[in-house]
């Protein structure tokens, strides 16, 4: 009995000094972040990890401490360990905030600039634009009163669309182009097989010009479009089309549910 009442008192111990070494690993974590030594706040909570990987102050902390880090990528997977270890709704909500950040932050970091146009996202970036999208409207489903997360969706929403827009416009633009060359070469050839007419000579007859491909539209640059505070107008006229827009790929994602089980008609 002593045996057992020994061993029992050893685990009680043993998990006692564990707790106490994450408590203070925390601790010193927190104040090394408050001073802004994130490098050293990033040990601390690894080790917290290390201990018990599905602590969720230590996943959450060790997040922000790479999000300060600009260590997007890993902060990112620490948000979402943070996202799974959550008890509650509040607590969910707010890892989702700082996980749509990290994505909004890693979109921001892929814009590039073309020539004198305005700044553009690459492939990658506009899937972590997407991401971050989905990780706010996540936050709000926990909490639905985070003006934040409300803001920070709106804008990405407004950059994202902004960016469609621009393709759409570069599209429209190089299309115009293609049709031009194709024309201008269609011209030319009529030239040279005119050329070529010897017998038929009209000095009077004006000659095709050498139209260059001109582009004719005043594109101003867009707004700035680093992200900023929206008001509480804009940010509840763009949450409206955002709810619109769900609305509609889910009513698109219904009908092709319904088209595939459809039942196949007899055959006679």
């Amino acid at each position: 009995m002593m045996k057992y009442l020994s061993l029992i008192l050893v685990l009680f111990i043993s998990h006692s000094l564990v707790a106490q070494s994450e408590h203070k690993s925390l601790l010193d974590g927190t104040v090394a972040y408050e001073k802004g030594d994130f490098e050293t706040a990033t040990q601390k909570f690894e080790k917290v990890i290390k201990n018990n990987s599905s602590s969720l102050k230590g996943n959450f902390n060790l997040g922000n401490s790479l999000f300060k880090r600009q260590k997007y990528d890993e902060a990112a997977t620490y948000y979402q360990n943070a996202v799974g270890a959550a008890t509650d709704k509040k607590e969910k909500a707010q890892a989702l905030y700082n996980l749509g950040n990290t994505h909004l932050a890693q979109a921001k970091g892929s814009m590039k600039q073309q020539g004198q146009g305005p700044a553009t996202l690459d492939e990658k970036g506009q899937k972590h634009l997407e991401e971050a999208i989905d990780s706010y409207k996540n936050a709000l489903r926990n909490n639905a009163q985070d003006y934040d997360a409300k803001n920070n969706l709106a804008t990405a929403y407004k950059l994202l669309r902004q960016q469609q827009q621009q393709q759409q416009q570069q599209q429209n633009k190089d299309q115009k182009k293609d049709q031009d060359k194709d024309k201008n070469k269609d011209e030319q050839e009529k030239k040279d097989q005119g050329d070529q007419k010897k017998d038929e000579k009209d000095d009077s007859s004006e000659k095709p010009k050498d139209n260059k491909p001109i582009d004719n539209e005043n594109e101003k640059d867009p707004a700035n479009m680093e992200p900023k505070e929206l008001s509480k107008d804009e940010v509840d006229r763009l949450l409206e089309i955002i709810e619109q827009d769900d609305k509609k790929v889910q009513e698109k994602l219904m009908k092709r549910k319904r088209s595939k089980t459809k039942k196949p008609e007899k055959a006679w």
